[in-house]
């Protein structure tokens, strides 16, 4: 009997070897047929994805990069935009500054003419400046921000770094009425340097002349003559510039002032001494 048994005994182990041989030929022959298997599967899901669901993607998210990238432009305009009023209000502060300087520029100047313009024969009163003016064609008068609580006076002369502007005709305690040269109403008595001939000026209806309404012994000055006031009447100090002879009539001349008299900042009031 224990022949035959170890017979048996060994023809199932025999037969146990081959079939866990054959079975891992068969394992590995599966494993590597999935292998391929999964490797070509894994290709063909990546050409369809490249073939089909990549379009389809571009195509449903092209609408929101158009809106993403609108957005984008959008904040980009509001940024630029508030820049630009930001710059807006920069520049408009930079221009009241700049019409500032140039105006206390302006202002400097005049003064420091006007502290030149003094004659040693004159004696200030007091440097005012123009509050506003009242012109018509009957009458030419500004007002001056200085009154009698400045010394201010009636009939005081008021001049500026070009000659006579006119004289004061009126003072409260702090403002004052100067009647300019322009003023029909107002007659200055001047002579011409070049010759002394005496005559009497008043303002013309243009405003811009002045013309004579007497003449001493009928002499007329000559063409671009200077006048300047006499001191005859005693109103005005003697010797302020007034104008040059524009033109010359037969029975009148007419005299073109020095003082632009559209453009007053500051006067001098000054009485001889």
């Amino acid at each position: 009997m224990a022949p035959k048994f170890q017979i048996k005994v060994f023809q199932i182990s025999s037969f146990i070897k081959n079939l866990t041989i054959i079975s891992i030929v068969t394992l590995s022959f599966l494993l590597v047929f999935f292998s391929k298997s999964d490797l070509y599967l894994i290709n063909g899901i990546k050409n369809i994805s490249n073939a089909v669901i990549i379009p389809i993607t571009k195509v449903i998210s092209a609408p929101v990069n158009v809106f993403s990238n609108f957005v984008d432009e959008y904040k980009k305009f509001r940024s630029l935009k508030f820049e630009n009023k930001i710059l807006q209000e920069e520049i408009i502060r930079l221009k009241k500054w700049q019409t500032l300087a140039i105006q206390n520029s302006r202002e400097n100047k005049v003064l420091k003419k006007l502290l030149n313009a003094t004659d040693n024969n004159l004696t200030l009163v007091k440097t005012a400046s123009l509050i506003n003016r009242n012109d018509t064609i009957y009458s030419k008068l500004i007002n001056l921000n200085a009154g009698y609580d400045d010394k201010i006076m009636k009939n005081m002369s008021a001049i500026n770094e070009r000659g006579l502007v006119g004289k004061v005709i009126d003072a409260t305690s702090n403002n004052s009425r100067v009647i300019l040269l322009t003023d029909p109403n107002l007659s200055i008595s001047v002579k011409s340097v070049s010759d002394g001939i005496f005559s009497l000026l008043t303002g013309h209806g243009d405003g811009k002349y002045l013309v004579s309404s007497f003449v001493k012994e009928n002499k007329m000055p000559r063409l671009g003559d200077i006048v300047v006031t006499s001191g005859t009447a005693q109103i005005f100090p003697v010797d302020l510039l007034v104008g040059k002879v524009a033109k010359v009539e037969k029975n009148r001349f007419f005299v073109l002032p020095f003082v632009d008299f559209k453009n007053i900042d500051y006067l001098q009031i000054v009485t001889s001494k």
